[in-house]
Order: C-alpha cells, then structure tokens, then sequence
C-alpha cells in the first residue's frame, strides 16, 4: 500500500481511513419509528484506524523507486523483521518537499511516523530502539547493542571510495577489518549475535552490501574468498524475506556511489 504524498496542507483525513457513512437510503430513515427487528440491523458509525508506521526513504517518488540508501534500508529490514504494519513512499532529493524540512531542518531520511502517537523518528538508530521498545517480539535489541566487529568497515569503504584513481593504499585497512569481521562470525555467528539476526545485523548488512556491490564495480575489489564467515553472513541475510522485500538494484546502487568517487 502506497501513502499519499504529504503537501503543506495535508490534513489528518489524508492519512487515515475515513469513516464508514451510511448510505443515503439509510439516512433517510427515522430509525425511533422503525420496527424492531429493522432497528437492529441499523448500520454503526465507525472509524476504522490506520495504525501502523509511515516509512519515508530516498527514491522516485513517480515510480515508487526504492533508492539506495543504506540508513533507509536498515529502517525498512527493522519493519520487515518486526513483522509492522507500514506504508513506504518516496523522497526525491533533488526536490526535498517542504514538510519534510519541517518534520527534519536537516532533510535526510528515513524519517518514520508513528501514526499511533504521531511520533516522528529522523534517525534511524533512535526509531530502532523505540519499535524494540513498542514490539519486543520478536526480539531485535537496540542499536547499542551490537557487537564492535564490522563497525570500522563503512569508513573504510568510504575511504576507499573517494580516494584518487590509482591509490590503492585504504584496501588494507579494509581488509583488516572484515578479518576481524569474519574472525568475530566464525566464532559467534552465523549472526553478530548468535543463531539469530538482531539489529546490529540490520545495520550492518546493508553497508556491507554497498561496499561490495560498489568496490567490485568501481575498484575491481571484492571480498576475499577466504572469508567465507562473511560471504556466508550476507548470503543468510539476502535471502531473507525482509531483504527480499527491501532491496535495491545495484545499478541505483552505483549511481549513488559514482559522483563520490576520487572526491576526497
């Protein structure tokens, strides 16, 4: 289900169901007078809630385009592993809409919606930690959770990433620490955690993902195969159905990467 793009005048009608009315016929009826066995059949005014989360993440807000962020990702595998109700629309950044500079000065995403308490969540690590709050189950942790292996591999892709063409002095450094990464799996994987998928893998799975897909693409890199703890760790986390129902194509991927690279 596809959310309404949000405009400045959005009203709390755009983003709930509206309630049933009766038909014409019905209300018409002078139900005081009515008989009995009619009376009971009269129909209730409800209002049926949507509850749930409002998931905004970088994409193609015309055709409903995931796009490649990786902190968007990790806020979309979190809703797929706690099995929440969403709604996902799309923010373009060339043309950031006004309330999302509003609901977030900065303009980044994801930003998410409560819809519940009408909370809005601009950081992907405090929107981790209050759905493990609000959801306990099934169990994630918080994103202070995690273990310390493989936090040092994103800046170090980085690194690699806007380094002039030629240098090829930060792949050690990156090597090194998917050693560590792969050393940490052997011993308590195939997880972070252990036997199941917690929110530090949601976190860090899909920085891994870019930094293959875009390494092997642009510096001929790819993890190496004596690693097989990590290759195993992605291949577990990519064939769930929450990375099945999140992903991205590589090719929006690099798009994302290519401007950055030689940048320094």
């Amino acid at each position: 289900m596809v959310l309404q793009q949000l405009t400045s005048r959005t009203n709390c009608v755009d983003l709930w169901c509206r309630p049933a009315l009766f038909c014409p016929p019905c209300s018409a009826i002078d139900w005081r007078s009515a008989p009995d066995t009619f009376r009971r059949s009269r129909p209730v005014r409800t209002m049926a809630v949507q509850l749930g989360y409002e998931a905004w993440v970088k994409g193609d807000p015309k055709t409903k385009t995931l796009g490649d962020c990786p902190f968007c990702h990790r806020a979309l595998l979190t809703l797929e592993e706690k099995h929440a109700k969403y709604t996902q629309d799309y923010v373009d950044f060339a043309e950031k809409p006004e309330w999302l500079l509003k609901v977030n000065p900065e303009g980044s995403v994801p930003v998410v919606k409560d819809r519940e308490t009408e909370e809005w969540f601009v950081d992907s690590a405090k929107f981790v930690d209050y759905i493990e709050d609000k959801h306990p189950q099934p169990a994630l942790g918080k994103s202070t959770d995690a273990p310390d292996a493989g936090s040092k591999v994103f800046p170090a892709f980085v690194a690699i990433i806007k380094s002039p063409e030629g240098d090829n002095s930060k792949i050690e450094p990156l090597k090194e620490e998917l050693k560590v990464l792969n050393s940490h799996l052997e011993s308590h994987g195939p997880y972070l955690k252990g036997k199941d998928i917690s929110a530090g893998d949601l976190a860090l799975a899909p920085k891994l993902h870019h930094m293959q897909v875009a390494l092997k693409a642009f510096k001929g890199f790819d993890i190496p195969q004596e690693l097989r703890a990590v290759h195993t760790y992605l291949d577990n986390i990519r064939s769930r159905s929450s990375w099945q129902n999140t992903k991205y194509s590589d090719d929006i991927l690099l798009s994302g990467w290519k401007p950055k690279l030689g940048s320094g």
